[in-house]
């Protein structure tokens, strides 16, 4: 496999891709209405954006109102997402780091909400190894196993499996590959959750 230079990369056809998709969401960031920063903020750190006095914040009760009213319409979708669990089994640092950062992702986001209580859901079920045990960090092998968990005591139902490599510094793109596969199952089965609601 060749390495394309920086400046050839952006052009091919992964780098347009990704180009567009950073495109993209930079520009939905930016229209959601709570990311705007507000005109009248007192100064503070120029840097983080933090208000440096307290009192500015009591003194304007609509920027308390406009926080609440949107952690209210985010708990309802949050309640609305897909309920879903990822156990993590192995002993390998890229595994654990793919694990947690997928974790994270699908906490993170509105389409998932990620529980381990004893309810009807989605659980990945992650399994790492290092692809050489006397030299761990060249590599890990993953297994990743999606079913439907409903109770103790009923059987777990199969919906999907892939199983790949791990390589160092590429547990970030192969978590959010991921946690995009588990949309793509959620959407294809979601008349499983429709009809427990």
């Amino acid at each position: 496999m060749t390495t394309l230079p920086h400046w050839r990369m952006f052009f091919s056809s992964r780098g347009l891709f990704a180009a567009a998709f950073v495109l993209a969401a930079g520009l939905l960031f930016s229209a959601c209405p709570g990311n705007a920063a507000p005109a009248n903020t007192a100064p503070g750190d120029a840097k983080t954006g933090v208000n440096a006095s307290p009192s500015a914040a009591a003194a304007n009760p609509a920027a308390d109102t406009g926080t609440a009213t949107q952690a209210a319409a985010r708990a309802a979708v949050k309640a609305s997402a897909t309920p879903v669990d990822v156990e993590i089994e192995g002993t390998d640092t890229l595994g654990a780091r793919l694990g947690f950062q997928l974790k994270e992702l699908l906490n993170s986001g509105t389409l998932f909400n990620l529980t381990g209580a004893d309810m009807p859901k989605l659980r990945i079920l992650l399994s790492t190894a290092a692809e050489f045990p006397s030299r761990p960090d060249v590599g890990s092998v993953y297994s990743a196993v999606w079913v439907y968990y409903e109770r103790p005591t009923a059987f777990n139902s199969y919906l999907a499996r892939e199983v790949g490599v791990i390589v160092p510094g590429d547990e970030a793109a192969l978590a959010l590959r991921l946690a995009e596969r588990t949309s793509g199952i959620a959407a294809k089965y979601s008349y499983i959750f429709e009809k427990r609601k």
